[in-house]
């Protein structure tokens, strides 16, 4: 009989780190990538918070990931024309409260880790497979590409993005459209990356706030990374792909945008080594699965990216359904021992499972966005001057942000060897080898003594 195989369709971040996570489980599985390549140069910035440096921890990653990512304690407000008005150690007190720090990467090397160490990549990455059809039958999936290549398994998990192929074909076989456009855009994104200013202070990330938009500026190793967002006229649900000139033209409008108290957008734009425009879509789609196919990352949960928490939510929804699928190939074995049915269980408790936290950080995500980039006249006056006053960062982060973060998701069949807890203890405590063997068989006694 077949073994159990995967069809992921996406080999971005959310593609393979899911790909990471099913091969530590032994399930097998193949990676779908509609590019040629990754550019190197491509991308901006991707963040870590500690609920995923656990996962990270648990799949061998976090070694090579500390040597790659850059520190963060401080975020700097500024104004658009150079006012410093708050310095706060937001992400300093993260790593208080939750034991590992919040890690600030550029993408394209976070994206080159998690490909350069996926097991067995050269068999099972297919790049230039661009999906056009997915036929499903009673035990399995055949996904056809524009190339005329078929890939074969038992279930396909869509990875793809938020205007996601996977989606609309699972929708189309469906013959149900969703109630209303789960995608909508209110800000498109200037993102990119250049050589480090003179003058950028480590461990420090800028933030200029201003009417209808904001910028960010992430300081790395040997990079900067920025992202302007810049309020739309009218918010939208169609899909936009945004030209050179377009790009050109927003960077122009904040040229001379302070984006450190000493630098101006147009500094960092001038040296930029890679820069794209693209609008943001926010959204949480109402059904995450169908026959044998199934919803993750951005297809599902897409969200502003000021907060970081985009790729993030990938990670823990990718071990949540990785547990759920693990489960059951190590109860029915085979691929042909597993009906829809049981696979449609197993899709429905992890959209039960993830739906809501997800739902959380969207709405989190877009409330910050809104906020910095001064939506309307409430929250200008509060970022500028009382959240200041009362340090509201650190207010929101300790009362909102980080009881979202302590119930982040691991992986319940894998250890963490650099295990961290700071002051807010994890709702999931720590995976030793004994607990993943009791987890395994819940009459096995425990002999460990367990860390806290």
């Amino acid at each position: 009989m077949p073994p159990f195989k995967v069809i992921i369709v996406g080999g971005g971040p959310a593609g393979l780190i899911t790909g990471h996570c099913l091969a530590k489980a032994g399930i097998d599985f193949e990676i779908l990538e509609s590019l040629d390549k990754h550019d190197p140069n491509a991308g901006a910035s991707n963040a870590l918070w500690p609920q995923s440096v656990r996962v990270f921890d648990q799949l061998g990653l976090l070694e090579e990931a500390t040597t790659l990512h850059s520190p963060v304690d401080y975020r700097q407000s500024i104004t658009p024309e150079g006012t410093p008005f708050y310095k706060s150690d937001v992400f300093k007190q993260t790593r208080e409260l939750h034991g590992h720090s919040f890690m600030l990467f550029h993408r394209a090397e976070l994206l080159n880790l998690l490909d350069r160490r996926l097991p067995d990549r050269a068999s099972r990455v297919h790049n230039n497979k661009k999906v056009t059809a997915i036929e499903t039958h009673v035990n399995g999936v055949k996904v056809a590409c524009v190339d005329g290549s078929v890939f074969e398994g038992a279930m396909v998990i869509g990875a793809d993005g938020a205007n996601s192929t996977v989606r609309r074909l699972m929708e189309e076989k469906a013959a149900q459209k969703p109630k209303k456009e789960a995608m909508k855009t209110a800000y498109a994104g200037l993102y990119g990356s250049c050589t480090r200013l003179p003058g950028l202070e480590d461990g420090t990330f800028y933030e200029t706030h201003g009417p209808k938009f904001s910028i960010q500026l992430g300081v790395g190793r040997t990079r900067a990374f920025f992202i302007i967002y810049h309020r739309l006229d009218t918010p939208t649900t169609e899909r936009h792909k945004c030209s050179e000139e377009e790009k050109t033209a927003l960077a122009a409008e904040y040229a001379d945008s302070f984006i450190t108290p000493e630098h101006r957008f147009k500094d960092v734009w001038d040296i930029a080594l890679w820069s794209h425009m693209a609008h943001i879509e926010e959204g949480l789609v109402e059904k995450w699965y169908g026959d044998r196919v199934v919803l993750l990352g951005d297809n599902v949960h897409k969200m502003m990216p000021n907060a970081g928490f985009g790729f993030n939510s990938a990670i823990i929804s990718a071990a949540a359904l990785t547990n759920g699928l693990r489960r059951l190939v190590l109860e029915k074995g085979d691929a042909e021992d597993i009906s829809n049915d049981e696979l449609t269980r197993v899709f429905a408790e992890y959209e039960r499972i993830r739906k809501p936290d997800a739902s959380k950080f969207v709405n989190v995500s877009a409330a910050y966005a809104r906020a910095v980039a001064w939506d309307n006249v409430v929250f200008r006056v509060v970022d500028r001057y009382i959240g200041p006053y009362i340090r509201m960062d650190i207010i929101l982060l300790k009362g909102l942000m980080s009881p979202l973060v302590r119930q982040g998701l691991v992986l319940d069949f894998l250890e963490e060897k650099d295990f961290r807890e700071g002051s807010v203890k994890w709702k999931n405590p720590r995976q030793t080898l004994a607990r993943v063997r009791e987890h395994e068989d819940p009459n096995a006694k425990n002999s460990d003594e367990q860390s806290s």
